[in-house]
């Protein structure tokens, strides 16, 4: 199943820049996320965001913005596998 999303904000500029469009493929159990994949999942008090893989351990995903200032596992942690709604293919 396949999603468009509208980045909003600069935390991953300049890969994906405010108002472009990523296509992105919904998660399921046996899809692989690696390290350097773009990723959309959604956390509590900041709503949906993309980020970045910069480490994965066991099913624990590090992500982060290139943004020095950018909302990302260094506040909030690592991800679970089943945090993680999508995986971005494209930009357009």
């Amino acid at each position: 199943m396949l999603k468009i999303f509208k980045i909003s904000g600069d935390s991953l500029y300049p890969y994906y820049k405010n108002g472009e469009r990523v296509v992105c493929q919904k998660i399921f159990k046996n899809t692989s996320i690696n390290i350097n994949d773009t990723v959309v999942f959604e956390k509590e008090h900041y709503g949906l965001m993309i980020k970045k893989v910069k480490n994965v351990i066991d099913t624990a995903y590090f992500v982060e913005g290139t943004n020095p200032y950018s909302i990302d596992s260094r506040n909030f942690g690592a991800l679970d596998f089943k945090e993680i709604k999508y995986k971005v293919l494209f930009k357009f």
